[in-house]
């Protein structure tokens, strides 16, 4: 399992190295350059000069591209703010060793991500780190900051729709699945097809109308908000009312994600549940007289949530690219607008810093989505 992770660690660099070749390679075919909107103003002649040595701009594209990759991976700024990182890597590691001779086979890989998760949050909250990702072109400041000041807004929304599209989305496939060809079933086809006909801008700005404007309007309750993130009094709110108001802002833009996504887990897990239930081992937990909801739940469903890991894997890149068109049309201030942003003023170290994280982010959940396949199915093995 160790080795499979390595070598999967080492695979995911070498992408994330293609993929940043790409994107520049696609920014530099853009045409203009990155500082044509600066040169506007002749004040910036000393702010040009430093961003055309920093970055290399008079240089070939190669050798910009090579500075670009120098200063993305320099680290700027590394410290420790007490021992507990050491602690965290040094107990995951003797907890990884004892492990693997005394856990089962079957949920080892499960555990051990439990583990290594633990171990990494609590280094990554007791560590300060930067990285010399350099300063928007645009002036909008330090990019390292910049970032993951709003990475933390789009993870939050993005993982709230996660969480809806799976809490509703797989019960509902159940369901359908186990009342095949039932009104329920057909009534869920018909909305699932309806959801995944419809453009996310559209359900967005039909959730703000709907839930929004005429909600509060028939009630005379404000319910949820059109945008922002969180309402301009939130540091003087008590801990129940900050909790209230960010779910008032957050439920219609991660709905909006989610039930698109939704939809598809719901199809996929009616799909799924369905060969399961009519296999040779669940006629046989049936004929030995189990109770039904014994063969559902633990015979049935495991095996039917295989497809939905893998799903979720890959859906957590369109969960990203629907944050992008959410968060302009709810002025959620995460990646997506300022990516957007950065796109549009050819800023293209910030481009290519979210564009990196985000590249990293899908490459973790996928060596998480493969590690569950064991955990699921015993049959897998990575050794």
């Amino acid at each position: 399992m160790l080795a499979y992770i390595t070598r999967r660690l080492v695979y995911g660099m070498v992408t994330l190295l293609a993929l940043s070749v790409i994107v520049f390679s696609l920014l530099q075919m853009t045409g203009g350059g990155p500082l044509d909107r600066l040169k506007l103003y002749p004040r910036m002649g000393p702010y040009i000069q430093t961003l055309t040595e920093l970055w290399g701009l008079d240089q070939p594209a190669w050798r910009q591209y090579m500075t670009w990759l120098k200063n993305y991976t320099t680290i700027q700024e590394f410290s420790f703010q007490n021992l507990l990182p050491v602690l965290a890597i040094a107990g995951a590691t003797g907890a990884t060793v004892a492990l693997i001779k005394l856990v089962q086979r079957q949920w080892r890989g499960l555990v051990i991500v439990g583990i290594w998760a633990t171990a990494l949050f609590i280094a990554v909250s007791n560590t300060t780190i930067k990285f010399n990702w350099g300063t928007s072109f645009s002036g909008s400041g330090d990019i390292w900051n910049l970032v993951w000041s709003r990475a933390g807004a789009t993870f939050r929304l993005g993982l709230t729709a996660l969480a809806v599209a799976l809490i509703i989305g797989v019960p509902l496939g159940i369901y359908q699945a186990v009342r095949q060809y039932s009104f329920f079933d057909q009534l869920g086809t018909i909305g699932a097809f309806v959801a995944f006909s419809t453009p996310i801008f559209i359900i967005g700005i039909a959730l703000q109308i709907l839930l929004a404007l005429y909600l509060e309007r028939w009630t005379g309750v404000k319910v949820f908000y059109v945008t922002g993130m969180n309402d301009p009094g939130y540091s003087s709110m008590s801990g129940i009312g900050k909790m209230v108001d960010t779910l008032q802002h957050l439920m219609l833009p991660a709905v909006s994600i989610a039930l698109i996504s939704l939809a598809g887990y719901a199809r996929f897990q009616r799909a799924s549940m369905l060969e399961v239930l009519h296999s040779d081992y669940l006629r046989t937990a049936k004929a030995k007289g189990l109770p039904r909801r014994k063969v559902i739940v633990k015979h049935a469903l495991r095996n039917a949530m295989i497809p939905i890991v893998t799903l979720v894997s890959l859906d957590l890149a369109f969960m990203i690219g629907g944050a992008i068109i959410t968060e302009s049309i709810f002025g959620w201030p995460g990646i997506g607008r300022l990516y957007i942003k950065s796109i549009t003023e050819i800023d293209y170290p910030l481009v290519m810093a979210i564009v990196m994280v985000i590249g990293l982010g899908l490459i973790i959940m996928n060596i998480v989505a493969d590690i569950l396949y064991g955990v699921l199915d015993p049959r897998v093995r990575y050794d």
